[in-house]
């Protein structure tokens, strides 16, 4: 089952340094912090920026636009097995696939799918973020 709900919304920008500070000018509290990576804590969702060309490689994207998708929305899942499960579920009720599950480089396990209208949604199980009560990761 693909639970119902937004654990991430992944911005992507062309300028990490520079979102990042819009964001911390409106007061909001960064969970996480690279060079190339920040997510902000909020009241529902975590707000993910990510740089432009990497989301789009990350989606192995090219749309039919010919323009790059720029934002992601995200559903964490408990387990790699419970990632499968909603991929199949999802590709059963329609979406396209847009990356195929995979071990990730940061040590997660994730695929992309895209919605009959080609929003990207991505499935993740993501070890370092167990999931709360309310279904949405808790980062450290």
């Amino acid at each position: 089952m693909v639970p119902a709900r937004v654990s991430l919304v992944t911005l992507g920008v062309a300028d990490v340094a520079r979102s990042r500070a819009f964001y911390r000018a409106l007061g909001w509290e960064t969970a996480i912090e690279t060079d190339d990576f920040v997510v902000f804590r909020t009241g529902g969702a975590h707000l993910a920026l990510y740089p432009s060309a990497e989301l789009s490689r990350d989606l192995g994207d090219d749309p039919p636009s010919g323009h790059p998708r720029r934002t992601s929305l995200a559903v964490n899942v408990g387990s790699p097995e419970e990632v499968d499960e909603a991929v199949a579920q999802a590709l059963a009720a329609g979406a396209a696939l847009l990356a195929a599950p995979a071990q990730a480089e940061w040590g997660g396990y994730t695929c992309y799918v895209a919605d009959p209208d080609g929003h990207a949604w991505e499935i993740a199980y993501n070890p370092g973020w167990p999931l709360g009560e309310d279904g949405l990761p808790v980062i450290p």
